[in-house]
């Protein structure tokens, strides 16, 4: 009689134990597969709600605005306009909120299907141990940062600065070249333009990045850019309340940045355009002139060796006016080279005797803060003639308590409100509104036809930031003082 051979008990076992294994496999995949479907199917919903919500508000707030605009010139209509702004704001406000929270929210179904199944291929063991977030890959940046508002003190060079990203579809992302050093910076450096650094910048007041203006290179653009690409030169401004350029890596909306002059070098051209923008703001807005025409007008420059002062007097003389400037001796002979006629010593000379024997000025420039009695210097102008100061103006809102901080910033919410509902720049704050791509264009074609010169009288690398900020509040700056990033 013949006998079938047993199988052994483990080969069946274990075949038993596969089966089962492959038939889990299978259930767990077809409930990942019907998980990242509903998953997918909740977000195209979601997406869709959104987007129909959006259209409907800002539908909505287009018409509330051509709606107030209708009302401008009504006598009694202000009250309802004011509601119906405030009314407005708040929707927008937590419309981008809602976007921003649904943005945050979404999910990957396919990763999260994969995630999982990988997970179960381990019998489903540690789960909560292995789920972990996939690590975000951050790069750092060197980047002078002011830590304290105790003066220079608290400055310091940091090399784990996280290196910015665009956020918005109209940014670019510079490389930084050169940035310019300004006595503003040091100002900042003492809690200068603190209040607006905390409206403006989610309440973040320090530590912050200092410097006001750079040149560099274009490495990245946003989806709706159209005025640069990746390789321009570029070189920018921005006010006292933003996060500053002294860094080698820079985010900016494009509207904010122009490109740079050719002749020069990057060093040359981070030397101009904050300066740049004070000049001819000044010269412009200020003087009581012409644009262009300074022809039979007097001007005295106090400091015509600062950044301002040197650009002050390239400009007059472009445009054909006589050029006082006052300054150390030692820097006598660049400003005679930039066009300055008369020069008047500030050292080893009485002022008051040095300035009886010149003719009076249409305009005094105070570019710089010499302990010189600014009465003797008023004196000297012809009647109805004006006296402008260039220096950062002292801000009140820097020493406002928390009431009346919280009443001021009530103010610039309105002010900012109606610039969004009648399409007016709401960078227009302290130096924001002397900053214009407009003049750095202006300045570029300058430069370009050799109408205008950049002066550079000292450039320090980045580990060197304390001395160049000490440097500019010396009696021995000429023009510009650069940080060199690379």
């Amino acid at each position: 009689m013949a006998y079938k051979r047993a199988r052994p008990l483990f080969i069946y076992q274990g075949r038993q134990n596969n089966r089962l294994l492959n038939n889990k496999y299978k259930s767990m995949e077809e409930i990942l597969f019907r998980l990242g479907s509903q998953v997918e199917a909740l977000q195209v919903e979601n997406a869709a709600v959104v987007q129909q919500a959006y259209h409907w508000i800002m539908t909505w707030l287009h018409q509330g605005q051509q709606y107030l605009q209708n009302f401008i010139s009504e006598e009694y209509a202000q009250q309802i306009k004011n509601l119906a702004s405030l009314i407005i704001n708040s929707l927008n406000k937590a419309l981008i909120q809602i976007q921003y929270q649904i943005h945050c929210a979404q999910i990957n179904s396919r990763d999260l299907y994969h995630h999982i199944g990988s997970l179960y291929s381990n019998d489903g063991y540690n789960i909560g141990l292995h789920w972990r977030q996939t690590a975000k890959r951050i790069q750092y940046m060197k980047a002078i940062i002011c830590h304290h508002n105790i003066g220079i003190e608290g400055v310091s060079v940091i090399d784990d600065a996280e290196v910015p990203m665009i956020e918005k579809s109209n940014e670019i992302l510079i490389q930084v070249k050169a940035a310019s050093v300004n006595r503003v910076d040091v100002r900042i450096c003492s809690g200068y333009s603190k209040f607006y650094r905390r409206f403006f910048n989610n309440g973040k007041d320090i530590p912050i990045v200092l410097g006001r203006d750079c040149s560099g290179i274009v490495i990245d653009i946003g989806q709706n850019v159209a005025s640069f690409d990746a390789g321009d030169e570029v070189f920018l401004a921005i006010p006292s309340w933003r996060p500053g350029t002294m860094a080698e890596y820079l985010v900016i909306a494009e509207n904010q940045v122009a490109k740079r002059p050719k002749r020069i070098t990057f060093e040359a051209s981070a030397s101009l355009p904050y300066a740049g923008c004070i000049a001819w703001d000044t010269l412009v807005n200020k003087s009581g002139i012409e644009e262009g025409n300074a022809k039979g007008k007097r001007f005295l420059i106090v400091g015509g060796s600062t950044p301002v002062g040197c650009i002050l007097i390239q400009l007059i003389k472009l445009w054909g006016g006589h050029v006082s400037a006052m300054c150390m001796r030692h820097a006598t002979k660049v400003l005679r080279t930039l066009g300055a006629e008369d020069i008047i010593p500030l050292d080893g000379s009485d002022i008051a005797k040095e300035l009886g024997l010149h003719d009076r000025y249409h305009v005094i420039f105070y570019t710089d803060d010499q302990l010189i009695d600014i009465r003797i210097l008023k004196k000297r102008l012809l009647p109805h003639g004006l006296f402008v100061s260039t220096l950062p103006a002292s801000l009140t809102s820097d020493s406002l308590g928390f009431i009346f901080g919280m009443l001021f910033a009530a103010q610039v919410r309105v002010k900012l409100l109606f610039q969004y509902l009648f399409g007016i720049n709401t960078y227009n704050y302290n130096d924001g509104m002397k900053i214009k791509p407009s003049i750095l264009e202006i300045i570029r074609e300058l430069v370009d036809a050799d109408q205008l010169q950049s002066v550079v009288g000292a450039a320090f690398r980045p580990n060197h930031a304390e001395q160049a900020l000490q440097h500019v509040l010396g009696t021995h700056a000429i023009g510009s003082t650069i940080i060199k990033f690379q």
